[in-house]
């Protein structure tokens, strides 16, 4: 079977998703990838066809609308005659109005993985992505979700359940196994990582921390930006914050979790997160908001749900976490879901017949 994997991003999580995906179909089966030209990872036995993408989201996404680029994509299809066409988020990106109708056309499966049913709030690209993927989902030979609790959402986008498929999310622990050392010292740390976006609840995990009465701190980790007002807090309450706002390497992000006693995700808003995963992988406990896809995930690793928006309901969770061990599921590693993705591809492809 000959694979194209397309993603129009590969930084930061979606970026690790699609390594690790590529990284085992490629070991069974003849993988082709299409991905931004800074992509620099090697994927033995994949060939790979790069394009030019900008510094930021907005460039890179009006970049896309270049028809040129369009032409070459298309030229590349066109020449490789592939049998199946799996878009690993980035629905709504400008090539994929001309790609999807010309892919039904040709009798080509496309299967797009759709990481956020809802749009995350408060930023312009993906409003306007999620405006444009409703010309392109429906074009779609399957659409694969993570979880069951999104199949009536993905409904409502006008799709047939018999095009829904539920293959759950990756764990990326394998990135940080080499960074997994015994004996590493525990802090008294209550750990957030990740990109700081507003719909991620940060305002209630500090003041969390300023309520926490044990002595511990609370530790922000991640590049983004925070508000003012929530800077100043931190600021003022050393004794309480550590924060970290970078990029960190694999090496940090492994370092941080085997010192921290305890995870929190208090979300507002999310449909799935790789965080869970590597949290269960280094031991460390969470505590994650009742949203998108935690409420299913959370109980399977052993972790503490609590109410959105609520920072009084982190601090009895995080209470209620530090004792707790967690489970770590070793099918949710991509060694084993690639083969649901490749039973899938199959299937889509005995229905174009």
């Amino acid at each position: 079977m000959k694979i194209l994997l397309i993603s129009f991003s590969t930084r930061g999580a979606i970026g690790d998703y699609f390594f690790l995906l590529a990284l085992e179909l490629a070991k069974k089966e003849n993988v082709f990838l299409m991905v931004p030209s800074y992509f620099d990872r090697k994927i033995e036995n994949a060939k790979i066809f790069r394009f030019k993408m900008g510094n930021s989201k907005i460039i890179s996404f009006f970049n896309l609308i270049n028809p040129l680029l369009i032409l070459k994509i298309l030229s590349f299809i066109k020449k490789e005659r592939f049998d199946i066409v799996h878009l690993i988020f980035g629905e709504g990106y400008p090539p994929m109005l001309i790609l999807a109708p010309y892919l039904e056309k040709k009798k080509i499966p496309l299967i797009i993985t759709i990481h956020d049913p809802e749009i995350h709030p408060g930023k312009i690209v993906e409003k306007l992505s999620g405006f444009l993927r409703k010309f392109v989902i429906k074009l779609a030979a399957g659409i694969h979700i993570h979880t069951e609790l999104f199949r009536e959402r993905i409904k409502e986008m006008g799709i047939s359940g018999n095009k829904i498929f539920i293959i759950p999310h990756g764990s990326f622990a394998p990135l940080f196994e080499k960074y997994k050392k015994p004996n590493v010292q525990k802090e008294n740390w209550i750990l957030f990582f990740g990109r700081l976006e507003k719909y991620k609840g940060l305002e209630y995990f500090i003041e969390a921390g300023l309520k926490f009465k044990e002595d511990f701190k609370f530790v922000i980790a991640g590049p983004g930006k925070l508000d003012k007002q929530l800077l100043d807090k931190i600021k003022q309450n050393p004794e309480k914050f550590i924060l970290i706002n970078k990029f960190l390497s694999n090496e940090e992000v492994a370092d941080l979790f085997q010192r921290s006693k305890v995870c929190v995700l208090p979300y507002i808003q999310a449909t799935q997160s790789s965080i869970p995963l590597i949290s269960a992988y280094f031991s460390v406990p969470v505590v994650a908001t009742k949203v998108g896809n935690f409420i299913e995930e959370i109980p399977l690793i052993n972790g503490v749900l609590v109410e959105s928006r609520n920072a009084d309901s982190l601090v009895d969770g995080i209470y209620k976490a530090i004792n707790l061990k967690p489970v770590y599921p070793t099918d949710r590693e991509f060694t084993n879901l690639s083969e649901k993705f490749i039973n899938l591809y199959q299937d889509l492809l005995n229905k174009s017949k």
